[in-house]
């Protein structure tokens, strides 16, 4: 019965184990099974393409295709097709009558080639600045006639003025701007911020001069690499000085993903989820972000809406992960792309339960192999922690051999990738000691701290059972004695396990599979000090001094007829 009891729960725990490696979520990072069912309710990357195309908007279609990698064929013709009946569309991107209007001055020679231009290169050419100033000039827009009084405005720090040989590129950029007005894409909110910051930087304002010349650095960001419809979406959703300059801090920093930035930006109609994903996660944010972004919008809103990484398994993770796939209930996956924080529950939930299985295995073995077992009762209070310790042990081990991501800090500091975020130095901070800096607390310290406190708790708990046992023999004080004194290295055993805990962690550290504090290390030798002593100080010094006395009275009681009949003679 023993042997089946133990077979049993074991079969269970790693049935329970399984269940949970199978449920599609991870405390530090997204699995990409839950990421790709983020995007079923949500519109399809051919639909997105297809409403483009349909508004003949083929300057956003080009870098949607571009991004998703879907090069459709069928997308392809249609393309090719709409730039034929309407070859405005190869420079524009999409329909504008203004816009078109332009492009009709423009001579035919400038544009041979077939290829898309952005908008800059359009604007350069002093001709042709001054073709796009007769048209603007006819706007009724006050915002428009504000930024066209501004073309030559003194006080300039990093561009020259129009009047200047080298005032091309602000000219530019303070038209594309005014175009921008006049097609009615910016927000009427903030079209008229732009025009009385305009006004303002006109009658000399420092601070107005200032800001417009930092917008106009963000719109040549920005319109030397869009073409008019691309740069007229992202205008769309404008609402703010500072969602203009990250888009365009987005497109310095990384100028070989245009494609992947737009599209970002155009599905989540925001800089700021984006920025700050690049800005926190480094390297590894431009492949998930790519990954996202072949999945749909909605597995994008799902990166950032959670901002973690997506999960990379190891190799052994991986191979398991491949195996258990096929019988990964659908529920699972829902629940993980709906409510993580339920689904992280319920995988802890399961490693726990895992864990009381195994736990209860080992239980059945320790009554199979000790007679006086049947004295105790499950419900003790030591036998029930014991088991929940064992349980929180085996859920920790296994969280972490699925995810070992947990065991590295997330402060990871890279010197390649984009600088979106500049640091000063604090005075202060640089004052301070590297061995406090050393010390700080970090989820990876507190997840060590907690195993290597678990794992005493464990071993505290078997002393006490152990201790509990003896006292339960039906045997004399002196030979419960003689047991206490063979059981001596089980209660030096936390001590062995927190001195060895110690070493293989330096070890870790030294070859940097785990990054945690010395602190961490260095902690599980003390909790074995502390819980040895615990034992022998407040449990098994007390006990053995009880059984010493009750040795000593049975010995005087035996010797004294001893004595009498000696006497006697």
């Amino acid at each position: 019965m023993a042997f089946i009891k133990t077979i049993s729960f074991l079969v269970l725990a790693i049935s329970l184990a399984a269940l949970a490696v199978l449920i599609p979520v991870q405390l530090r990072s997204l699995d990409q099974v839950a990421l790709f069912e983020a995007s079923r309710k949500s519109p399809t990357i051919e639909s997105i393409i297809t409403e483009s195309l349909d508004a003949a908007h083929t300057g956003p279609a080009r870098w949607i295709i571009a991004a998703s990698d879907q090069a459709n064929p069928k997308h392809v013709a249609t393309i090719e097709q709409l730039h034929e009946a309407r070859p405005s569309l190869v420079l524009s991107g999409g329909p504008d009558r203004f816009f078109e209007e332009f492009i009709e001055f423009i001579p035919s020679s400038r544009l041979q080639g077939g290829s898309k231009l952005p908008l800059v290169s359009l604007l350069l050419p002093h001709s042709d600045r001054l073709i796009m100033v007769d048209l603007l000039a006819r706007s009724s827009n006050s915002n428009v006639s504000a930024l066209l009084g501004i073309r030559d405005m003194k006080g300039l720090l990093k561009l020259h003025p129009t009047s200047h040989p080298a005032g091309a590129p602000y000219d530019s950029a303070v038209l594309s701007l005014a175009l921008l007005i006049e097609g009615g894409h910016f927000q009427p909110a903030f079209a008229s911020r732009l025009g009385n910051l305009a006004s303002r930087a006109a009658r000399g304002d420092a601070k107005s001069i200032a800001t417009i010349e930092e917008l106009a650095v963000a719109t040549l960001s920005l319109a030397r690499q869009l073409d008019y419809r691309s740069l007229s979406n992202l205008a769309q959703f404008t609402d703010s000085t500072r969602t203009w300059a990250e888009m365009a801090t987005l497109f310095r920093a990384q100028p070989d993903r245009i494609p992947q930035l737009y599209t970002a930006l155009h599905y989540q109609e925001t800089s700021e989820p984006l920025f700050t994903y690049l800005a926190e996660h480094g390297e590894a944010a431009d492949r998930d972000i790519d990954l996202a972004l072949s999945y749909g919008p909605g597995s994008l809103e799902h990166l950032f809406s959670n901002a973690l990484p997506v999960f990379q398994p190891a190799a052994i993770a991986d191979t398991v992960l491949s195996a258990l796939e096929p019988y990964r209930p659908a529920f699972f996956t829902s629940l993980a792309a709906q409510n993580r924080t339920a689904t992280l529950y319920l995988k802890l939930g399961m490693l726990i339960a895992a864990g009381f299985a195994f736990a209860f295995a080992l239980g059945a073995v320790w009554r199979a192999g000790s007679k006086e077992s049947g004295e105790f009762s499950r419900t003790a209070p030591s036998i029930i922690a014991r088991n929940f310790f064992i349980s929180c042990a085996v859920a920790i081990t296994l969280w972490t051999l699925i995810e070992p991501e947990i065991l590295k800090s997330q402060d990871l500091e890279t010197d390649s990738g984009p600088r979106i975020e500049f640091a000063v130095a604090s005075t202060l901070e640089s004052l301070q000691s590297p061995v406090k800096a050393m010390q700080e607390l970090n989820q990876v310290t507190l997840l060590v701290l907690a195993l290597f406190f678990i794992l005493q708790l464990v071993i505290y708990c078997f002393c006490l059972i152990k201790l509990k046992e003896v006292s339960k023999q039906s045997l004399s004080a002196s030979m419960k004695l003689k047991l206490l004194d063979n059981e001596e290295n089980l209660f030096d055993f936390g001590l062995y396990v927190g001195l060895g805990g110690t070493v293989l962690s330096l070890i870790l550290v030294a070859v940097g599979i785990v990054e945690a504090s010395l602190m961490a290390a260095y902690a599980s030798t003390l909790f074995g000090i502390l819980f040895v002593a615990l034992v022998k100080v407040l449990h098994l010094r007390p006990y053995r001094r009880k059984l010493i006395l009750e040795a000593g009275s049975s010995k005087e009681v035996d010797d004294e007829p001893n004595l009498m009949g000696n006497i006697k003679l």
